[in-house]
């Protein structure tokens, strides 16, 4: 989501370009095109913006925004939010290189979205204990990059976090920034993040795979995790279904949390398989909207959706949605 409405950039094209709104409409247009509506219209605005030179951005490290105003990019930041959640300290080595990263879970009134540390001396305020869940922070001079679609803050050795910030959060609402391109699925292209909603039309039974406790990866036949040769190999599910929209059908596949979203009973039916039959029975026909990754398989030459969040659909919202179209 861009941090300023399509109206607030294009007035800001007009003020320091002397363009007229029409000539800025075909532009816009023209780049919508060009991408072909693979962006929001506020997106395309923003491109055409920078490509007439036009800082949108500029005075964002002088001021606190808001999760919702994140963008991949941004940099110098500044944002308050509460702690939803922490999580472990991990080691890496990657391309010959060693070192620790941490992260958490921030929100505020618009959202939530992650929040990653590299710089050790940050790494130590999860470490002792003084980033929890529920306390407020600060976090200073941060900057905005984009994972798998989804907005986060990255914080280097030139930013801060206050612990102890004046800025007060009273409600969180939950729900990672993303920008998502609501998709028909006969229209869905391999390597992009869209959301689709339909029908579940068909199921197979979940499988199991031995995967590490501590990062969740796939590990070999020896049980051992090449990052984490202490931990404990668990049982991972995967779950894997067809969903149609009308316009056509796709594999949808549904890897941990979210295959326990849409199978409340998966741990008994790990130890018994026969009672996935009731739950199988339960799912199809059921609808829900899923936001995720487009992939290629290429052994069976098929698109598949890589869920990442799952949402019933509710009956009331579709109606209104209806309503409003035709009012329009």
């Amino acid at each position: 989501m861009i941090g300023l409405t399509y109206q607030q950039i294009v007035e800001k094209i007009q003020k320091e370009k002397s363009l007229s709104l029409s000539e800025i409409e075909v532009k816009v247009k023209a780049k919508l095109r060009e991408l072909s509506d693979l962006i929001s219209k506020e997106g395309a605005a923003y491109i055409v913006a920078n490509e007439l030179g036009v800082k949108i951005f500029e005075d964002f490290g002088k001021k606190t925004l808001k999760i919702n105003q994140l963008i991949g990019g941004i940099g110098s930041l500044n944002l308050v939010g509460k702690v939803v959640d922490v999580y472990d300290v991990r080691e890496f080595d990657k391309n010959n290189r060693k070192g620790k990263v941490a992260s958490f879970l921030i929100g505020d009134e618009t959202g939530t979205c992650r929040v990653v540390l590299w710089d050790t001396n940050h790494i130590k305020e999860v470490e002792n204990g003084n980033i929890i869940k529920d306390k407020v922070i600060k976090v200073k001079n941060a900057y905005v990059k984009e994972n798998n679609g989804f907005k986060e803050i990255h914080l280097g050795n030139r930013a801060n976090i206050d612990l102890n910030p004046e800025e007060k959060i009273d409600n969180v609402k939950l729900g990672l920034i993303r920008d998502i391109i609501k998709k028909q699925i006969k229209d869905l292209i391999a390597g992009e993040f869209a959301s689709i909603s339909g029908t579940i039309v068909q199921v197979f039974e979940p499988k199991f795979y031995d995967a590490c406790s501590e990062c969740g990866k796939k590990i070999n036949e020896s049980l051992k995790c090449e990052l984490h040769p202490n931990s404990v190999a668990s049982k991972m599910p995967v779950f894997n279904f067809y969903l149609d929209d009308g316009s056509d059908n796709i594999r949808l596949v549904a890897f941990r949390d979210n295959a326990h979203k849409l199978i409340e009973n998966l741990n008994e039916i790990k130890e018994n398989p026969a009672l996935f039959e009731e739950t199988r029975i339960n799912l199809l026909g059921s609808q829900y909207i899923f936001t995720g990754k487009v992939t290629k398989n290429e052994m069976f030459d098929r698109k598949e959706f890589i869920i990442n969040n799952i949402e019933q659909i509710n009956p009331e919202e579709v109606a209104q949605e209806i309503i409003e179209q035709i009012d329009v």
